[in-house]
């Protein structure tokens, strides 16, 4: 499946600032968290090595744990969260690169990451 999907390069950020998450929803999260990172990480990975379809997954992978999260603290917020890393899953099996974008934009917002300054 070819796509034109482009991972934000807030994930990055995102990997490096999971431990302050860590601090706000307590050491019982850290596991979930340490898969949330490995997930990004391994999309990351797998985005520079040419496969773009399993960065996706492993990004929608990333999404559901950190809907998880945000669950242990307002179940609110996490169906929101939940809600968006369906779309963005359903997004990915259509293809729709522009609607897995705006999903993944919702997951950044809501997981607090800000954008990375542009170089």
């Amino acid at each position: 499946m070819a796509s034109a999907f482009e991972p934000p390069p807030v994930l990055e950020t995102l990997i490096t600032r999971l431990g302050e998450l860590a601090v706000v929803v307590g050491p019982a999260a850290a596991p979930r968290l340490g898969a949330v990172r490995e997930a990004l990480t391994r999309a990351l990975g797998l985005k520079a090595a040419g496969d773009i379809p399993a960065a996706m997954q492993a990004i929608a992978a990333a999404m559901r744990e950190l809907a998880a999260v945000a669950a242990a603290l307002d179940p609110a917020e996490a169906a929101l969260m939940r809600a968006a890393a369906e779309q963005f899953g359903a997004a990915m099996r259509r293809g729709e690169s522009g609607e897995m974008r705006r999903a993944s934009e919702v997951m950044r917002e809501r997981s607090g990451a800000r954008p990375a300054a542009k170089k």
